[in-house]
């Protein structure tokens, strides 16, 4: 199978840290979980919206990469610390982003992220062909 490796040059470096952006593969785009920092790993800051907000721009600069844009996006996973707390403010910059047809959805709530510092992180999946 050829897979085809995705970065951007606003994103962190991910070279020592085992894992791809995102990876192109029988006609699909998989993104590895993208949370609330910019490329200088920089927090967005400590709430849900401002992190969630720079998660989905991630994402957003992720499917540009390959021609395309958040519309494209047929498939998101959102972890959530806390989601019964949370996930109003979620909701909110969901529903900035994006508009009918909406993409499938699936909110997990988790203890805890990679970092402690880590609100929300979204799994995201596009198709690349046609059909």
């Amino acid at each position: 199978m050829a897979r085809e490796t995705i970065t951007h040059e606003d994103l962190p470096d991910s070279s020592g840290h085992s894992y791809s952006h995102a990876i192109v593969a029988d006609g699909r785009l998989y993104m590895s979980g993208q949370v609330g920092m910019d490329a200088d790993r920089n927090l967005a800051g400590e709430e849900m919206t401002a992190q969630a907000r720079q998660a989905f721009a991630n994402v957003e600069k992720i499917c540009e990469a390959v021609d395309r844009d958040l519309q494209d996006v047929v498939k998101v996973t959102a972890h959530i610390v806390d989601p019964h707390s949370r996930f109003a403010e979620y909701q909110a910059v969901w529903d900035e982003t994006f508009e009918s047809p909406y993409p499938c959805h699936t909110v997990l709530g988790v203890e805890q992220l990679a970092g402690p510092e880590y609100l929300i992180e979204l799994e995201v999946e596009v198709p690349l062909g046609d059909g």
